[in-house]
């Protein structure tokens, strides 16, 4: 691909409302790190920070719903598929059906990473076909809750999001590069650091017909999206009140500084149709600064390894209208090919040779 970089301002005159089951299935309970059995198609394991993973109490929660409990503002999760085979032949690993709901509970802006591990996840992707929500407060909660926190998803294999998925959480990362925990989830700049396998093409793939939100009532324009894999195929309905990205790379590191981001691509993806959308990626009116001072964007994000890579970009992309004009650059949409991102803006050299 032709290395260009562009930005463009866009409006979504049309604002959709989705309704989704919330059909779950049970899973033992899991306390401390201690091992479960679950319906969610898979064993878990939290190895670091505190959760507990369990069904409701009787006539507390609807039934089959599997609510996972954070204590720690941080907190990982290696899940294991009760699915082992390894054919890619199978398809995606049906972790979480149609028939589940998966809601996480923390306080403050906590952050729980769901790692899949084992041989059948590096082979094939995670398919994530029931709802998942995540809430400040808990179970018990009699006064209710609201959406918050931050909820990523890792899996080297890739990742499926099916057609009747719902997603509704205050933050989501999905990725097909491992990220790495060293001295917490965030490195020593605030980062997210995105370590892919050489020469990986896996991809995050959502369906469509399915629908992920990311919102925080209580900090307005401080969610945020992060699709980071080789491949990125977006043909699904994403809302989010604050900035989403799409980045095609086989390592990056990212940082979110009050809505913009820092997108600092070290090692880009192999040559091929790195990001496909046809989808609607939009979120609630931009007029101006947020309340809370964040700044909102939409980045496309592809760079070349070592071949050309092809972004197309089609459906509807951009924030619904402002009630009122505006003159800043909050609510843009960012193209950026063969370019990272420094403080919400393309950078002025290209990555490399084959960028440029």
């Amino acid at each position: 691909m032709r290395s260009t970089a562009s930005t463009l301002s866009a409006r979504n005159r049309k604002r959709h409302l989705l309704a989704s089951c919330a059909i779950a299935a049970g899973m033992a309970a899991l306390t401390l790190g201690g091992p479960a059995r679950a319906q969610v198609q898979g064993t878990g394991q939290v190895i670091l920070g505190n959760a507990t993973i369990s069904p409701p109490a009787p006539g507390v929660a609807p039934p089959n719903t599997t609510n996972v409990v954070a204590t720690t503002n941080q907190t990982v999760i290696n899940w294991t598929p009760t699915d082992t085979g390894t054919n890619t032949a199978l398809g995606a690993i049906d972790f979480l059906p149609e028939a589940n709901t998966l809601n996480f509970y923390g306080t403050g802006q906590y952050t729980v990473l769901n790692r899949f591990i084992g041989p059948a996840a590096a082979a094939r992707p995670i398919g994530l076909n029931g709802t998942v929500n995540s809430y400040i407060g808990s179970p018990s909660s009699t006064s209710g809750n609201v959406q918050g926190g931050n909820i990523w998803f890792y899996n080297a294999g890739g990742i499926l999001i099916g057609q009747r998925a719902s997603i509704n959480v205050g933050s989501l990362v999905l990725t097909a590069n491992d990220i790495d925990t060293n001295g917490g989830l965030f490195g020593p700049g605030g980062e997210i650091r995105f370590r892919g396998a050489p020469g990986s093409t896996a991809s995050i793939d959502i369906s469509p017909g399915s629908f992920i939100s990311a919102t925080n009532p209580g900090s307005p324009g401080s969610s945020y999206i992060a699709l980071v894999a080789p491949r990125i195929n977006q043909a699904g309905r994403i809302e989010v009140d604050g900035s989403a990205a799409l980045v095609a790379a086989e390592q990056a590191d990212v940082t979110i500084n009050n809505g913009l981001f820092d997108i600092n691509v070290t090692v880009g993806t192999e040559g091929g149709n790195a990001i496909l959308h046809s989808g609607i990626t939009t979120g609630p009116e931009q007029q101006g600064t947020a309340p809370s001072g964040q700044q909102s964007r939409i980045y496309f994000v592809a760079i070349p390894k070592n071949d050309a890579v092809t972004m197309l970009v089609s459906g509807q992309v951009g924030y619904q209208d402002a009630v009122a004009a505006q003159t800043d650059s909050n609510g843009a949409v960012v193209l950026s090919a063969g370019y990272n991102i420094t403080d919400g803006q393309i950078d002025a050299a290209p990555v490399n040779d084959t960028a440029a």
